[in-house]
């Protein structure tokens, strides 16, 4: 009888709460003990998204200037020639 008794305060007063619980969250992440609570967030990480290329833009090539020989002249922008 006396060792039930010894076996039954053993377990009553040497069962200390040593459970830690933990949760995650859609942002948040934690642990909680006996010796306190841990908290974490959860880095935000984008979605890749698709590559658009715009395509390349038309060259324009300018005419260099008109060499006007002695029988000609540029009036008004035009090439006349007499």
């Amino acid at each position: 009888m006396k060792f039930l008794t010894v076996a039954v305060l053993l377990s009553v007063l040497a069962g200390g709460a040593f459970a830690v619980e933990c949760a995650e969250g859609v942002r948040r992440a934690g642990c909680v003990g006996p010796r306190g609570a841990v908290e974490v967030n959860k880095p935000v990480v984008a979605e890749p998204k698709e590559v658009v290329v715009a395509p390349k833009k038309e060259v324009v090539v300018t005419p260099e200037k008109e060499v006007v020989t002695a029988p000609c002249r540029i009036v008004d922008g035009r090439r006349v020639c007499r």
